[in-house]
């Protein structure tokens, strides 16, 4: 997809700003879509969401008068299309204080600093760095939106990239901080999604060594206040995004395309689809090749839990590097605290869905023992379909490719995190570029 930016009075193209257009979901993606829309002159943009609240894996919750969150933690400090949202929107941000860690497999707690001393040395892991810029030289069409322009070498497991293009001791240095953040395992995930996302994670890593070494405050991660989820639910009043409306059905018509929304068909001329794509596919009908194909995409289960617990240090991420391999599946991986005077502490796991709910509790209990703590009780817990991806065969396949080449036909376009990667920033960018190469002037250009 057309990598374009978009400027403030921009126009639609002469004779469209008429059109009937929804956007189904109203998280990142289809808030951004319809904002976007907006913005060129747009005025009969509809938001549909099956759920209560807008928002979508941007999720907070209230608990002692402080918000906490089960699903979009932090806004990084170089998101662009997210910050810009969240300036016009006059909403301030604060810099995470939260001191990050690494406990390595016999219980030692290092920080980055630490890690790269005594596991690698500085000069490995400078190497390292160097063949990483190397990298994202040669693969620079990975990180404009989309997948589309990817080259067949990224369908490897991320592990087999790493060894071989000679970054591995960085890669493993970013390994319980990428995995903890709920995007798979390096052993198995194919590097493209991995990629999509570390050249944020290496920045967070040089930011915080700096601040250790220097005694700076380079901003990293930011807080919005009020939660991520307010982030949408303010730009959400700025639209016309109407909640609890589940979409049953998509059609195309003689007359243009149909929705069935809580049982009420209503018409449209253009429709973008924001939902996982598996499970757009249970109320619209996709091309069979490309519906075999949407048959072979998978997620990860990330069960974000918020819990009282005595005995641990507040304001503090404990990235448990033991855990970050797939034959440690659903033990927990991060436990963090955001507030310096609270006992109430974030743990994330992930799973196949292989693994019982209460396996899960009884791995998680067990996990906060061992790091010297004691689960007082379960505030809050959410399990989110997360990171949608495709296997190795399906990448050499063309499956993006083919999702491409269906953007507008019929009038209906996809968005969200499979096409845009599992991210605020990438799916809301995916979004907006969208929207600007099929409905605005700037797409022809």
């Amino acid at each position: 997809m057309r990598q374009t930016r978009i400027t403030r009075g921009a126009r639609a193209r002469a004779g469209l700003d008429g059109l009937r257009v929804a956007v189904v979901g109203a998280g990142a993606a289809g808030l951004t879509a319809a904002h976007t829309l907006k913005k060129l002159g747009y005025s009969n943009v509809t938001v549909f969401e099956q759920g209560d609240a807008p928002g979508g894996k941007a999720c907070t919750f209230d608990h002692g008068g402080r918000t906490y969150e089960l699903g979009a933690i932090w806004v990084m400090s170089h998101y662009e299309v997210v910050n810009q949202i969240i300036a016009e929107l006059g909403i301030p941000v604060e810099v995470s204080r939260a001191k990050k860690t690494q406990v390595e497999a016999d219980g030692r707690e290092l920080t980055f600093r630490e890690v790269v001393k005594e596991k690698y040395g500085a000069p490995a892991v400078a190497r390292s760095l160097l063949n990483y810029a190397k990298v994202r030289v040669k693969y620079a069409a990975l990180f404009r939106p989309g997948y589309s322009g990817t080259q067949p070498a990224l369908h490897v497991s991320f592990s087999e990239f790493a060894e071989a293009h000679g970054f591995a001791p960085l890669a493993d240095l970013l390994r319980s901080f990428t995995v903890a953040c709920g995007y798979g395992y390096y052993e198995e995930m194919p590097a493209l999604y991995v990629l999509k996302l570390f050249n944020w994670f290496v920045s967070i890593a040089l930011r915080d060594a700096a601040n250790q070494a220097l005694g700076l405050r380079l901003p990293g991660l930011l807080l919005p206040a009020g939660g991520a989820q307010r982030i949408w639910t303010e730009l959400a009043k700025t639209l016309d995004v109407r909640v609890r409306s589940g979409v049953t059905r998509l059609a195309r018509t003689t007359g243009g395309i149909e929705l069935t929304v809580n049982g009420e068909v209503q018409s449209f001329d253009r429709v973008i689809v924001t939902a996982l794509l598996d499970q757009a596919s249970t109320f619209m009908e996709f091309p069979a090749d490309v519906a075999g194909m949407l048959k072979g995409l998978r997620t990860f289960q990330s069960i974000i839990t918020w819990l009282e617990v005595e005995g641990l240090t507040p304001q503090s991420i404990r990235l448990l590097y033991g855990n970050a391999w797939r034959k440690n599946m659903g033990r927990v991986l991060a436990i963090g605290s955001g507030y310096a005077d609270s006992n109430v502490f974030m743990t994330n796991q992930i799973s196949d869905g292989s693994i019982p709910q209460e396996e899960l509790d009884r791995m998680l209990a067990e996990d906060i023992a061992r790091h010297g703590g004691k689960v007082l009780r379960v505030l809050a817990k959410k399990t989110w379909a997360y990171c949608p991806h495709f296997p190795r065969e399906l990448l050499d396949a063309g499956v993006y490719r083919r999702l491409e080449a269906l953007q507008g036909q019929g009038g209906i376009y996809l968005a969200g995190s499979t096409m845009g990667c599992e991210s605020l920033e990438h799916t809301a960018r995916y979004a907006r570029d969208l929207v600007l190469e099929h409905f605005s002037d700037q797409g022809e250009r």
